[in-house]
């Protein structure tokens, strides 16, 4: 039992690095292949989070915890606001509530994890 709650904590300190690296990873390689950019913001983004997610500052990751919860939050907004300027329901505008909604609430989600997860550090 003692050893399934540590996998249990264990995983919850990594997955939401995971989840923000890999949408960071596909943001940069999009650009990279897609439009044949090279984006040093999200070169960036992926080496603060692998840093913050190998060396697992408190304070930096109850901060970013904190930020990607707000900023998921105002995507989802965005999401639905978009959602309301289609005036035919079709299937972009299924795919478009559908996708959103699931990228941003997870990106929510992780964002409340990170920000549990640390904190409880901080108070102990």
């Amino acid at each position: 039992m003692v050893r399934s709650n540590k996998l249990i904590e264990q995983k919850n300190k990594v997955l939401p690095y995971t989840y923000f690296i890999g949408l960071a990873a596909l943001w940069f390689f999009g650009d990279l292949l897609a439009k044949e950019n090279f984006s040093f913001v999200a070169l960036g983004i992926m080496v603060a989070l692998i840093v913050q997610a190998v060396w697992q500052n408190k304070l930096v990751g109850a901060s970013l915890g904190v930020f990607t919860t707000a900023v998921s939050f105002v995507a989802f907004l965005a999401v639905l606001s978009e959602f309301s300027d289609f005036e035919v329901v079709n299937g972009s505008a299924v795919q478009l509530i559908a996708v959103g909604s699931i990228l941003t609430l997870s990106g929510l989600a992780m964002g409340l994890l990170l920000t549990v997860t640390n904190s409880r550090k901080l108070a102990i």
